[in-house]
């Protein structure tokens, strides 16, 4: 027991102690108890299971995605794929006879796979659409950069990395850029011309009923 210098024991410094201790411990136990119910209120907005105090919430709840963008964006960090290792289909949706096959013998001199070439099914009055589905979409990308003007990018629910190229009735021989032009110097990176969101988050249009074999994919499937 702690005494004063006269002998006596010192018991009021002992309760100051005592009860200093006392209230820190109550001090610390409140503020635990206010941390891990902020910690649990917290994880419930952000679940969406509570209300927050303000209305925009920070997750869109599965299913309520809605947007208007039709855009599926390339890959993150990726770069146009070499061209041998694409495999793509030329369709002309114009009158213009040979078309396509003038399309497909330059696409083919840079070393695309060409699959075939054929006349679309209809008349497409813009210069170039592209057709792909999810395991396509880079290869989709890495074709686009070769036409100058506006390129349309229709992603649909096609198994396989086949892209489909659309020449319309807007396309003329000076769309297909030089090879020695910028946006094809290796080791570009694939960007959007446009908003554009994730494949999961854009749904798909339907595919063609039948489509030709992709030897490119053919490749894959023996390897």
């Amino acid at each position: 027991m702690t005494e004063r210098a006269n002998g006596r024991p010192d018991a009021r410094r002992a309760q100051v102690r005592r009860h200093r201790r006392e209230r820190q411990i109550i001090v610390f136990g409140v503020l635990l108890i206010g941390v891990a119910f902020a910690a649990i209120f917290a994880a419930g907005v952000y679940k969406g299971e509570i209300a927050g105090p303000i209305s925009q919430p920070f997750v869109t709840p599965e299913g309520a995605f809605e947007s208007n963008v039709t855009l599926v964006c390339p890959p993150p960090s990726s770069t146009a794929m070499a061209h041998k290792n694409v495999g793509v289909r030329v369709l002309n949706g114009t009158g213009i006879s040979g078309l396509a096959g003038a399309v497909s013998t330059e696409l083919d001199d840079r070393n695309y796979v060409i699959v075939s070439t054929s006349n679309w099914s209809r008349t497409y009055q813009d210069n170039v659409r592209l057709y792909f589905g999810p395991d396509g979409i880079r290869q989709a990308y890495t074709v686009a950069r070769n036409f100058d003007g506006e390129v349309d990018m229709v992603l649909d629910n096609r198994e396989g990395s086949l892209v489909d190229v659309v020449l319309g009735e807007a396309y003329e021989s000076g769309n297909l850029r030089s090879e020695l032009d910028a946006e094809l110097a290796p080791g570009t990176s694939l960007t959007a011309n446009a908003e554009c969101l994730p494949a999961s988050l854009i749904t798909p249009e339907p595919a063609p009923r039948s489509l030709p074999d992709n030897p490119v994919d053919a490749e894959k499937a023996d390897g």
